[in-house]
């Protein structure tokens, strides 16, 4: 699947440069494009020239700063507003001809993402009919979530965006860092290497491949696109294949190593299940999507099949697609989303939150006696 990602506001565009770094290794390790090109808009200079060194697939637009002192999300969607056509303008609408889908980045705290996001989401669906738009959305810190600014932002970003969008990743930013601080010093570079990682075997894998990465059940775009509406969770997880047996016996003859890897591939689903970009209920979920990718001398039919049959479980026999595919050395990894959500602990305290929010800027700006 071939993507246009426009990152919007900090965060946002700090994102949209970690796609264009995914990108160029699907391209090293499998021979596929997965980014048409990436955008980073904002009203920072400093932070768009720094973005600049990531290459010419990143492609930067300077917004003017948001009039008065106010940085709620009103002030984020006026500008986008006033600007959501010279963005567009910008772009370069030829290469959309090559687009599967477009994926819009923001922070939902903040003021340029989360108020920009909807507006330009909106501007993509009305130019573009037939082409999906997503949204990426990642909620505040935990020690943000009692900023009365944060909570209200947030509340509007998603339910505006929920009305937009075909469907959103939700990101738990708190939830993120905790899974980066893991594996080395929790740096934004990391949290936003934490954020992408999880797309890039689903995008490479539904792409034109090298037969020798095929799988016996191929992920397309179209399984993809079928797979995403609403709020949606996406989940990474794998697992260290060991060479057991390699110098003795054939991979695919020996029934202990079959067993071992199987076993292995469940390990990465119970991996990709504990990782999803934010808490929630399979059994709430309406669709699901799983990939099961593998080294195609460790591969055997069990394995894709065992991971279909637990997601197939947890779903309550709900809409499940999913695939193989041979495009990694060592490791079995899952990827999984879960999709059409009905529920959601999160959205759910954050529009609950919302009112007294505003009550507490209100307070805040009435000037006292």
């Amino acid at each position: 699947m071939k993507l246009v990602v426009i990152g919007i506001g900090d965060c946002g565009s700090n994102i949209a440069a970690e796609f264009v770094r995914l990108a160029n290794r699907a391209r090293a390790e499998t021979g596929v494009d997965v980014l048409v090109r990436s955008y980073a808009i904002n009203d920072d200079p400093a932070q768009l020239n720094a973005l600049r060194k990531v290459g010419d697939k990143l492609i930067t637009i300077q917004l003017p700063a948001p009039a008065g002192p106010g940085r709620e999300s009103e002030a984020g969607a006026e500008m986008m507003r006033a600007n959501g056509d010279r963005c567009l303008a910008t772009m370069r609408a030829g290469e959309f001809f090559e687009t599967d889908a477009f994926m819009l980045v923001a922070s939902s705290a903040g003021c340029v993402g989360s108020g920009g996001i909807s507006i330009l989401a909106r501007k993509f669906k009305e130019r573009y009919v037939n082409k999906p738009v997503y949204a990426l959305i990642v909620l505040p810190l935990t020690a943000e979530s009692n900023v009365p600014a944060y909570v209200y932002n947030t509340a509007l970003c998603l339910k505006s965006i929920d009305k937009t969008a075909d469907a959103i990743f939700l990101f738990d930013n708190e939830k993120v860092m905790s899974e980066a601080s893991i594996k080395s010093a929790a740096s934004n570079d990391a949290l936003n290497r934490e954020i992408v990682t999880p797309f890039f075997d689903l995008l490479r894998a539904s792409e034109k491949v090298d037969p020798k990465f095929l799988g016996t059940s191929n992920i397309g775009i179209g399984d993809i696109v079928q797979s995403l509406n609403g709020w949606t969770a996406i989940g990474y997880g794998k697992a260290q294949i060991s060479s057991y047996g390699l110098s003795l016996f054939k991979r695919g003859d020996h029934f202990e190593s079959k067993g071992e890897e199987t076993v292995k591939a469940m390990e990465a689903m119970s991996s990709a299940l504990a990782h999803f970009s934010i808490q929630c209920r399979m059994e709430d979920a309406r669709k699901a999507l799983y990939l099961l990718c593998v080294p195609g001398k460790n591969a055997n039919i069990n394995m894709a099949r065992s991971v279909g049959n637990r997601m197939r479980e947890l779903t309550n026999n709900g809409e499940v697609r999913g695939g193989d595919f041979y495009g990694v050395k060592d490791h079995a990894s899952v990827t999984l989303i879960a999709s059409r959500i009905t529920y959601l602990d999160k959205v759910k305290d954050y529009y609950e939150r919302a009112s007294k929010a505003v009550e507490e800027l209100r307070q805040k700006e009435t000037p006292q006696p």
